[in-house]
């Protein structure tokens, strides 16, 4: 073993990170770990808290030797696409074995479940299933007969198992024990879930939250983030949601059709609930079994960032184009100087001239989802455009 991958969003980086970080730098001390981390979006459909260059650099001083940025395309999408998308990206970096945190740790049983996603019946059962108007992850539970994909960690791993399956057959595996709730809104506990932290830093008072922030987040890491929160350098989602409303508005129902998810009509619904008062009245009155807030704060997002099912289609079939280096280590040094099947990418405005026009779309969503995602920053002063063209890849010894 040479290199271990994790694919990871770190939004925001805490000590249930650093805990699997930890336990890979100790167990396989000689291990590169590498990560691929979602940039400007992240899966849950809106922009990340803080700025990618920020969690970068805690991944790093948190235990990782190279961080690499996650396209958006695939960072905003469902379990199996952003599983797909990473998996693709770790094959194309050479990356031979995958960690993952999940909620069992029997590699065995997940490769068999795995290995069973792909079925025919399985997928004919899939279909029946949301056939009947349930979401994706409930359709597939039913179908595999497994409660384990009930659990988002255990139903990423398995995305992950089932692309390696396709896509890197020799990727070996090492699951993490998740010990943490990650839907838990209270922070009780040393290893945090990342939903209770967004909650604590958005809506707690500044001595609670520091509080608060002093048991969850690794000590190299806490006063760079109080630093960032104290001077408004992180999203205030009031300033996105108007903006997903604002366009929801102004748009038609065919053109509608053309981003991604939309499907069977509910581009009409969409409209409808576009003259709510608010974003999160939209969603609600549109909310069902099949159509998940997940679902629809990425559908959002996708109409956002101007995803189509084209581009999304083209993307799943070629897969990544490029890797862009965020943050790296003395260790991790030593690795960029290998070769990879795709081009690693340092300066973002050279980019274009290394890339076909599937890499140039996908560097185009990635720097409009980092100008979004800047436009909603608390702070005035760091709603600059283009910080991707300023940016130099963080060493940090």
């Amino acid at each position: 073993m040479k290199t271990i991958g994790i694919i990871c969003e770190y939004n925001p980086f805490h000590n249930g990170h650093a805990h699997q970080l930890h336990t890979l730098a100790s167990e396989y001390p000689e291990a590169l770990r590498i990560c691929i981390m979602s940039g400007s979006f992240v899966q849950r459909g809106e922009p990340a808290l803080f700025s990618k260059f920020d969690r970068a650099r805690w991944a790093i001083l948190g235990g990782a030797d190279v961080v690499i940025e996650l396209p958006t395309l695939y960072s905003l999408g469902s379990a199996q696409l952003f599983g797909t998308g990473a998996i693709r990206m770790v094959k194309a970096l050479s990356i031979d074995t995958l960690s993952f945190g999940s909620e069992t740790t029997n590699l065995n049983t997940l490769i068999g479940i795995a290995k069973r996603m792909d079925c025919e019946s399985t997928q004919n059962e899939l279909r029946n299933y949301l056939n009947e108007g349930m979401s994706y992850g409930t359709a597939f539970r039913k179908a595999l007969g497994s409660e384990m994909l009930s659990t988002p960690n255990a139903l990423l791993g398995l995305e992950y198992i089932r692309a390696g399956l396709k896509y890197h057959p020799d990727l070996a595996y090492i699951p993490i024990q998740r010990t943490s709730d990650h839907h838990n809104q209270t922070i009780n506990q040393e290893l945090p879930s990342g939903t209770a932290l967004r909650q604590l830093i958005t809506t707690a008072t500044p001595l609670d939250m520091y509080s608060a922030l002093q048991v969850a987040i690794p000590t190299p890491i806490l006063d760079d983030m109080t630093h960032r929160i104290t001077t408004g350098d992180y999203v205030d989602y009031s300033r996105y949601h108007d903006m997903v409303h604002m366009l929801s508005r102004r748009i038609s129902a065919s053109e509608l059709e053309r981003f991604v998810d939309f499907t069977e009509g509910i581009e009409h619904l969409w409209l409808k609930a576009a003259q709510q008062p608010s974003w999160e009245s939209a969603i609600e009155q549109i909310k069902s079994k099949r159509y998940t807030y997940a679902r629809l704060q990425r559908m959002g997002a996708y109409l956002t960032l101007g995803i189509t099912k084209d581009l999304i289609n083209i993307a799943m079939q070629d897969g990544p184009q490029y890797a862009r280096l965020l943050a790296f280590n003395d260790r991790g040094r030593q690795w960029l100087r290998t070769k990879h099947d795709i081009p690693l990418i340092q300066k973002w405005a050279k980019a274009p001239t290394q890339l076909n026009n599937l890499g140039k779309s996908m560097h185009h969503i990635d720097t409009l989802a980092t100008d979004i995602q800047a436009l909603c920053f608390h702070s005035k002063g760091k709603r600059i455009g283009h910080t991707d063209y300023t940016y130099t890849p963080q060493y940090i010894k």
